[in-house]
This record gives structure tokens, sequence and C-alpha cells, in this order.
């Protein structure tokens, strides 16, 4: 006859997996543990016995014993507390566990990050600068290993390499594992017997570094380039870190950036648009555009030149050159002046008529960014 019958502790088929068992446990003991039912015996009993039913089921070989004869040689509970040893495994598995080791290894350099100003005229045409910086470099004196012996470092006794110590706090449901930097080595897990004067056993020394870089043509303000293994040379002869530039684009006094596009505001004057006229307009290169301004070109109007904007980054294409027309309105006038523009006003055709809405300037520009006008 069967003492008990574990499967039905535990709520469990007999052809149940591991898993699955498990999974039963787990909940049982959460519901049944005696630190959530203080002073309930029958919480307690009840705690035990699923205990001790997992105990032999979650062992394959006690569980094949059970199965031919009922019985596992008078099982009964070792006193040991599955459940206790089911959350230290978990919160080893979340926070690597304190008796895993690892053997001394070398550390990656950090990287370096500089910034670097460039006006529309170097982004148009790309450009170099010689930067000069402080990295970490091996330390010629102990090679890089750290040590005065030239040894290299070894496995923290205290941690085992694993860099932290764990402590156990509290007890059955309620205990947490709690992991802190180990105090001997400072959490990187290794240990120098005999430190290296000259880098106090880091393997690396600060040294002034400098370095012409390229900048391509078509870089942004906020864009970050990087120069693999230009960092700082990790310890122990570690991999290096990257240098990262990081562009800062100025403010043009003539131009204004949209993307690939550069826009250029130009006034004129009244009898410029009424009448047409010849425009010359700037270039980043240096160079002099002459534009056409047709007769009776409202103010606002955006004339498009293909190519004439700045490079596309990694690419050969380039944006183009967008020139705002805005009439320019004097702000004091002669006698003779005021006279003039009273005798101009009186003529019909310089007063605003329904029959030729305008497009607003904001709405014009915004077609031409989407390739709609010609």
């Amino acid at each position: 006859m069967r003492k008990k019958d574990y499967y039905a502790v535990l709520g469990v088929s007999r052809d149940a997996d591991t898993e699955t068992i498990k999974r039963s446990y787990r909940r049982l003991a959460l519901q049944y543990h005696p630190d959530k039912n203080p002073g309930n015996k029958e919480a307690e009993e009840r705690f035990k016995e699923i205990s001790e039913a997992y105990e032999v089921l979650s062992d394959p070989d006690k569980r094949r014993q059970y199965d031919l004869f009922g019985n596992v040689g008078g099982a009964q509970s070792t006193g040991r507390d599955p459940f206790s040893q089911m959350v230290e495994e978990v919160f080893e598995s979340f926070f690597g566990g304190g008796r895993q080791t690892r053997r001394p290894t070398a550390i990656a350099g950090e990287d370096i990050r500089i910034t670097i100003e460039l006006n529309l005229e170097e982004i148009a045409r790309g450009t170099s600068r010689e930067v000069e910086y402080l990295r970490q470099e091996t330390c010629e004196r102990c090679e890089g290993t750290g040590s005065a012996d030239g040894m290299r470092p070894r496995t923290c006794s205290k941690c085992g390499g694993s860099g932290q110590v764990a402590y156990r706090v509290g007890g059955g449901f309620f205990q947490q594992i709690v992991y802190q930097e180990c105090p001997e080595c400072r959490g990187m897990g290794f240990e120098i017997l005999h430190p290296c004067v000259a880098c106090r056993g880091t393997g690396v020394l600060p040294k002034k570094h400098i370095r012409t870089v390229e900048i391509p043509p078509g870089s942004m303000g906020g864009m970050t380039l990087s120069l693999r293994g230009a960092g700082h040379q990790g310890p122990w002869g570690g991999p290096p870190g990257d240098l990262l530039l990081e562009i800062i684009e100025k403010s043009h006094p003539v131009f204004l950036r949209e993307g690939e596009n550069l826009i250029y505001e130009a006034w004129v004057s009244y009898p410029d648009l009424v009448l047409g006229s010849t425009l010359e307009v700037p270039t980043l290169t240096g160079e002099s555009l002459s534009i056409r301004i047709e007769p009776g070109t409202p103010s606002g109007e955006v004339y498009r030149i293909p190519g004439k904007g700045l490079p596309r980054y990694g690419s050969r294409k380039k944006g183009d050159l967008l020139i705002q027309v805005h009439v320019w309105v004097p702000r004091k006038l002669d006698k003779s002046e005021k006279e003039l523009l009273e005798e101009i006003r009186k003529h019909k055709a310089f007063s605003p008529t329904a029959k030729r809405p305008e497009k607003g300037f904001f709405h014009r520009l915004k077609e031409f960014f989407l390739g709609q006008t010609r």
C-alpha cells in the first residue's frame, strides 16, 4: 500500500514532466508557506506534505522507486526547504550568482568624446582637423600588466572573480540574497600583489595625443563620427575604446540650412518686383549666380537652383539653393519720395484685387520642398 499519493498532494498526473511538477509545487508552496500563514498549524502541515512530495518527485531516482514500490525507503522530509533553495536559484540566475568565478581578462578601454565646430563652408567641402586630447596608453614600465613583477592580475581570492560578494538576509519565503561590490578588488574581480609604481596597477598612463581627423562633406550638427580604436587603451592589455567626434554646426551669416538645401533671403525694391530685374546671389563656393526676376514677381517668391546646396552625407548628390525674394520697405522717406508714392497709390494697377489671389510665402516654400513648383 502506498503511504501517500504524492501526485495527488501536488495535484499533478502521474505522467507529469519535471517542469509541471515544479510549477505546481511553487504555486502550492506560495499558498501554504508558514511565513504567509503565521500561527496556522494546518497550513504548516500542508506545506511539509507538499515539500516532502516535491522532494521525491523532483528527484528521478526517488520518483522511479516511488512509482515501483509506492515508497522511498520510508521517505520523510529531510528538513531541507526546497522552496528556499528554489528562491536562491532564482536570485542567482538574475544576479549572476556569488559562486560563479571568472578568469582575469583584459578590460576594454573607454571612449573619448570631442566636439568640433564647423561652418557651412567646411561642411560643404569637407575638412580635416588636428585634435589634441589626453589618452590612456599602455604603461611602458610594466608593459600593461599593472604589476611590478610583470605578472598578470590573478583572480580575487575574496569574490572568486565575480566582483561581488553575496549576503543572505531573512529566511524562508522572505529571504533575500543581496550582492555588493567586493571590497577587496573594488568590483573588478582581479587583484595585483605587487602593483606597478608608475601606473599603480592599472596598466595604463595618461598621455597627450595629437591626431588629424578627416571630416567628410555633408556632416550635420549633432552627428557623431566614430574613429575605432582611437580612444583610451584598456587596462591590462584590453582593447582600446573609440574616439567620438560630435559635430557642432555654426550659424551662417548669409545662408540658412534645411537638410541638404540652403536658403538665401534676397531683399529687392518694389520696382524690381514690378518691372523685373537681375539679382546677384552668392554661393558657398564663392562664385556668384545671376537670377532673373520676372516682372510681376510677388514678394516671398522662391527660386530653386538645383545642385547648389550641400552634399548629402556619404553620397555625391547635392541639395538645392532656394532663393526667397522679399520686397524692401524703407522706414523713412523724404517729402518728394512720399509725394511720388502717393501719386502711384492713386493708380488702379497698384490696388489689391480679389481676382488675383497670391499664395502665401510659407505655402510656396512648402511646395518647393515637396517638389511641386517650377
